[in-house]
């Protein structure tokens, strides 16, 4: 283990010198890892018997990112609540962000019936210019400012500088037990109840995933509803576990991406997505995390970010059903978003 001074610095050399590294910490744990090794392309379909980690990308039909450990480095997280500066940060071209992302959730509540779709996830980028700091700096807020969530920070020459702070588990596989959580529904208010709109939404990602698991899993079952906290905002959740008999492989791609990321039915909304999206989602709900020959916890790439010179391009989206107010998306996504902006505020 070495020291918090030593830990940053080798984030920020790591930068410079171009060598792929993952620095992360999982949700209420006290240590933070990072992990530097070779990065090689990866397909969905080569994730068996694999040991590392893996950056896999919202389109299935995409290579990800697999960093073969060469190298493993802990130290003890040191949280902080408050931080002394702003970082100056300043959003590119809101309006039309705004009125283009409205538009495009007007058209996906009219399109729902005419292509036999129950939920599409709508998303957009929102890019920022940012004062210049460390990116180790950054890394280190936002671990602070998220201690229930999966934090990472990620490199490599293919993929550049992402950042998140996913509050949603795509699936853990240890001792022959698989778990797995299905996450939907926002609000800003725990005491504020939820409508039937995200009670259903919530409902349609849970059976979705328990059909997609079917195949490759015996003796399904299912935790009752739990609403939850993920930084500023609150999510309603069930809990899944199974006993996996399929492969690795097999059961991450039943999974991914789940209806909480894409709709449903699965493979409609993903063509859907894919086809009609303006913005170029690249990792964003994709997945991230270990593998550890048969055993796996990887999370969805949620409350993300990519830093790219003085710009970030922070990801974001929202469930959209026949019950849809776009207005309300807008403001959802906002709400989002601040999991990622708070890094860069002094609070």
């Amino acid at each position: 283990m070495i020291n918090e001074k030593e830990f940053i610095e080798l984030i920020d050399l790591n930068i410079k010198s171009k060598i792929p590294f993952v620095a992360y910490k999982f949700s209420e744990k006290d240590k933070v890892s990072c992990i530097i090794g070779k990065s090689t392309r990866i397909k969905c379909s080569e994730l068996d018997k694999k040991n590392g980690f893996i950056f896999m990308p919202f389109d299935c039909s995409k290579k990800g990112i697999y960093i073969k450990p060469q190298k493993k480095i802990i130290t003890q997280s040191i949280l902080q609540s408050v931080f002394n500066n702003t970082i100056q940060h300043s959003q590119i071209n809101f309006q039309r962000k705004k009125k283009e992302y409205i538009s495009y959730v007007s058209q996906v509540i009219s399109n729902l019936k005419k292509y036999k779709l129950r939920k599409i996830v709508a998303s957009t980028c929102l890019e920022y210019n940012i004062q210049y700091v460390s990116i180790s700096e950054i890394f280190m807020r936002l671990i602070s400012l998220n201690p229930s969530a999966f934090s990472y920070m990620f490199f490599s020459e293919e993929t550049g500088i992402w950042i998140g702070a996913s509050p949603e588990q795509l699936v853990e596989i240890t001792k022959n037990k698989l778990t797995a959580h299905a996450l939907a529904a926002t609000k800003i208010n725990y005491h504020q109840k939820w409508n039937n709109k995200e009670l259903n939404e919530q409902q349609i990602v849970l059976n979705d995933m328990i059909n997609n698991l079917a195949k490759y899993c015996d003796d399904i079952s299912t935790s009752e509803i739990q609403t939850v906290s993920a930084a500023n905002l609150f999510h309603l959740r069930n809990s899944i576990t199974a006993k996996p008999k399929g492969e690795i492989s097999e059961i991450i791609n039943s999974l991914h991406p789940t209806p909480a990321v894409a709709g449903s039915p699965k493979q409609s909304s993903i063509e859907y997505i894919l086809k009609n999206e303006k913005n170029n989602r690249q990792y964003y709900t994709g997945y991230l995390g270990i593998l550890n020959e048969d055993d796996c916890n990887l999370f969805v790439n949620i409350r993300c970010a990519q830093i790219i010179g003085n710009k970030l391009k922070v990801f974001v989206g929202a469930g959209i059903t026949s019950e849809s107010i776009p207005e309300n998306e807008w403001d959802e996504i906002l709400e989002k978003s601040k999991t990622i902006l708070r890094i860069f505020c002094s609070c």
